[in-house]
This record gives C-alpha cells, sequence and structure tokens, in this order.
C-alpha cells in the first residue's frame, strides 16, 4: 500500500496519512462494473444476430402498407369526413380479401432461405419459373392496388386528392424500390 504523509496544519504532531491506491482500486471497480453490465448486453445481441443469420425472415416485400390504407393512416391530414373514412375502410377491406390469395401464393413461392451470394451457380429451370410466377403476382397485386387507389379518389375532393398524390409520392420515396426492387438505396446514392 502507498501512503502519504502530511503535517497537519494548525495542529502540531498531527500527521494525515492518505491511501493513494483508492482512486485507482476505485477506477478498477468501476471498470468491473461496467463489464458486468455490458457483457449480458453484447452476448444478448450477439445471440439476435446469430438468430437472424440461422433463418430468421425478414418481412415479405408485399407486406407494404397498399395506398388505400396510406390514406386512412393519414386521415387527419387529409382531413377526411367520417363518411369517407368508412368508405376507404371498406375499399380497404375488399382489397385485403382480393389481394389474399394472391399473397399466399407469394408466400409459397418464397425460398426458405435466401440464396448464397458466394456460389456463381445459374439459377435452376424450376428457381426461373418461381421467378416469373412471382412477377405476374407482383402485377396482379399492383393492379388491384391501382384499381382501389383510382376508387378511393372518387371519394376525396380536388384537394384532398392534390394532398393525398403527394402523400403517396412521399411514402413512396421513403420506401423505394432501390436495386432490383429489394428495398436498398436507388443507384447513384
Amino acid at each position: 500500500m502507498v501512503s502519504s504523509c502530511h503535517q497537519a496544519k494548525g495542529f502540531p504532531g498531527a500527521v494525515i496519512t492518505r491511501n493513494l491506491e483508492a482512486p485507482i482500486t476505485m477506477k478498477r471497480h468501476l471498470f468491473m462494473l461496467g463489464l458486468l453490465f455490458a457483457v449480458p448486453t453484447f452476448a444478448g445481441s450477439t445471440t439476435a444476430t446469430q438468430d437472424a443469420s440461422q433463418g430468421a425472415r425478414r418481412p415479405p416485400p408485399f407486406e407494404r402498407k397498399s395506398p388505400v390504407q396510406v390514406l386512412i393512416d393519414h386521415r387527419q391530414d387529409l382531413a377526411l369526413t367520417d363518411a369517407q373514412a368508412k368508405s376507404l375502410s371498406q375499399l380497404q377491406t375488399a382489397l385485403d380479401a382480393k389481394n389474399a390469395p394472391v399473397k399466399q401464393s407469394l408466400e409459397a413461392l418464397r425460398p426458405s432461405a435466401p440464396p448464397d451470394r458466394n456460389t456463381q451457380a445459374a439459377p435452376s429451370a424450376q428457381d426461373q419459373a418461381h421467378h416469373e410466377q412471382a412477377r405476374g403476382l407482383f402485377e396482379q397485386l399492383r393492379a388491384n392496388d391501382l384499381a382501389a387507389y383510382q376508387e378511393a379518389e372518387q371519394v376525396l375532393t380536388d384537394a384532398q386528392k392534390t394532398q393525398a398524390r403527394t402523400l403517396l409520392e412521399s411514402e413512396r420515396r421513403s420506401h423505394g424500390l432501390g436495386h432490383g426492387g429489394r428495398g436498398g438505396p436507388p443507384r447513384g446514392e
């Protein structure tokens, strides 16, 4: 133990000793305490990362909100009346019912695991057939969404239509397709 001795002022013969290791020991204890809290957090994040790499699937791209749902979500921004909101909700319910079998077909076509990007093998004929089938199903979803939105516009006033188009464009930009429709940033950014 290292200590320091000082003469106390005003008190002849009194000696004050100070333990110079105390600040180091205190720092060491704080460091160990910090590690104690950090290790479980790090361990938890590692298992979450491992789970994600071992098959935890992200939501499919066809689970995006429809344009009609975006309008419903922005009811206050668009100043929708109760009658307009009810009409849009009915349109959305009908759209969901119409799209349900298409989405089930798309889900059935999803591979159980993403393809290994390290291999250079060409896609099989079956993979290409699935891709073409999925493309057709996505086109059907887009056509259904467009038809529902066109019906939704019939319910809106001209001012609401303008604002709705602005909202949808903003939504489209924030969830842009990016590289090949995979959700990455658009090329050149």
